[in-house]
């Protein structure tokens, strides 16, 4: 870790890991990883703001069919573009150790494709395309498959029938969900 690790003094180590749920130890990992997405951005400049593309690059998000939508979930900028702290942030609360009720609130912002606090017919529309990608799966659903599947969901989990899905409705609907929460981490 050498040059990087000492950029944080124990302070601001014990801040993160009050703010996060890792240790000083895994924060260090994090940042580690952080700027080995711009080994240069990372030399020249304490804490760099890396792109979108940069971030994109790290595997283990780069896989993810949601990859996109969760960097603007994240940055601040709205852009994908993230600093450390950003990027802490989002690997904390993808952690193993985030509880079932931050993933619920993480999933609920991506899904909520037009940021109006609830999860409409067109939010679930990009969700199932984002979800079976026929670019990259090479399955395909028609475009009456595909409403059945958004009807569907709307008809399980809208509780109070008014046509979507607000946040209790959804966090209803995924606290009962049998591996949600397993499935929703990003491992470092």
């Amino acid at each position: 870790m050498g040059q990087n690790a000492s950029r944080y003094n124990q302070d601001e180590l014990a801040e993160f890991q009050d703010l996060t749920y890792f240790t000083k130890r895994e924060v260090l990992h994090v940042h580690k990883r952080f700027c080995g997405l711009s080994p240069e951005k990372a030399k020249d400049e304490r804490n760099p703001v890396l792109s979108k593309q940069e971030i994109l690059s790290l595997p283990e998000l780069a896989a993810n069919p949601f990859n996109e939508r969760i960097l603007d979930v994240f940055s601040q900028s709205g852009d994908g573009r993230m600093n450390f702290e950003e990027f802490l942030d989002m690997m904390s609360q993808f952690s193993s150790k985030a509880p079932l009720n931050t993933k619920i609130d993480i999933a609920f912002r991506i899904y909520d494709f037009n940021d109006d606090g609830e999860i409409c017919e067109k939010d679930l529309e990009k969700v199932v395309l984002f979800l079976i990608q026929p670019s990259v799966t090479g399955g395909n659903l028609s475009s009456d498959d595909r409403q059945k599947v958004v009807n569907n969901v709307i008809r399980e989990m809208d509780m109070d029938d008014d046509g979507t899905i607000s946040y209790l409705d959804f966090k209803h609907g995924m606290s009962k969900l049998n591996g949600f929460e397993e499935s929703f981490k990003i491992t470092l």
